[in-house]
């Protein structure tokens, strides 16, 4: 298909070349209808890229663990090239999960919550609202959002940086509006007794079945996230959460990785997202970034 006029018809080849930074042969296409010439590199993933050889493995070492600099640093390549790697990398990640919340069976049993952590500095928090399936632990919806800090906490960030307004609210409702797309009208919703879920449940799911739980004290090998209750209600979204921190950096407890900016933060959580669900599918013995096809 024509990348401009979207032409599919008037479609010829026009010889090949040879990339240069690894030889492969790339056939041509000339659009007979706006007279542009592309090839099958336009629609790649690595399009433009000149050390395309390392991508692979840097999007699975990004979701190990591993900070950008360092990431840079086994690889041998500047952090500019690994920050325009993650910018990739995440966009391509969104759309896949799109995708999949349009083309997957509707889920029955979701569990959802909030995710706190912070933008540069501990007087800037951050919510991400995740939604996970109880069964598969998939991750199915998150987002992003500003919240006010708290505590001793709290004077010092609006001396600072002002008051921040929330974006909780509407962080929550982001959220809920990606998970209508592959919820059952029926199915059985899982949080705990924060009051906001309530409302948020009955507006966009009313015929969905809402439970809530009692929050329980964190175990301290689970970084807070994993409870020290014999039986955790929520248990599958509370182990993501702990895998969430465990392998991306810049979610890590006492950190100096820590994200700069929001919307780079939501790349990277839209890279771990899809690398957690391509893990759980078990289809490969190593997850794999391509574009997902439906």
């Amino acid at each position: 298909m024509c990348p401009i006029c979207k032409n599919q018809n008037k479609i010829i080849k026009r010889g090949f070349y040879r990339r240069p930074s690894d030889q492969k042969k790339v056939q041509r296409y000339h659009c007979k209808s706006c007279k542009i010439s592309f090839s099958d590199q336009t629609y790649a993933i690595d399009y433009r890229q000149q050390k395309r050889w390392f991508n692979q493995s840097c999007f699975l070492t990004l979701c190990s663990g591993v900070s950008q600099r360092r990431t840079a640093y086994i690889f041998r390549v500047v952090p500019r090239t690994i920050a325009r790697r993650v910018k990739k990398f995440g966009e391509i990640c969104e759309k896949n999960l799109e995708k999949y919340r349009d083309n997957r069976a509707k889920a029955n049993e979701v569990e959802f919550d909030e995710l706190e952590t912070f933008i540069h500095t501990k007087l800037k928090p951050v919510t991400i609202p995740i939604a996970v399936e109880k069964k598969t632990r998939k991750v199915l919806a998150l987002s992003i959002g500003n919240i006010g800090a708290k505590g001793h906490l709290k004077q010092i960030s609006i001396k600072k940086y002002g008051r921040r307004p929330s974006e909780r609210l509407p962080a929550l409702k982001s959220m809920a509006k990606d998970l209508q797309k592959c919820l059952a009208s029926k199915a059985n919703i899982g949080s705990d007794k924060c009051p906001l879920y309530p409302k948020l449940v009955r507006d966009y799911f009313p015929e969905a079945s809402h439970h809530t739980c009692t929050g329980s004290r964190g175990a301290v090998v689970g970084l807070g996230e994993l409870k020290k209750t014999v039986f955790d209600p929520i248990f599958t979204l509370n182990h993501t959460y702990a895998m969430f921190r465990d392998n991306l950096k810049t979610l890590s407890r006492r950190t100096w990785a820590t994200a700069k900016r929001k919307d780079r933060l939501l790349l990277l959580l839209n890279i771990y997202a899809w690398f957690h669900n391509l893990w759980l599918d078990r289809k490969r013995a190593k997850p794999k970034l391509e574009v997902f096809n439906c």
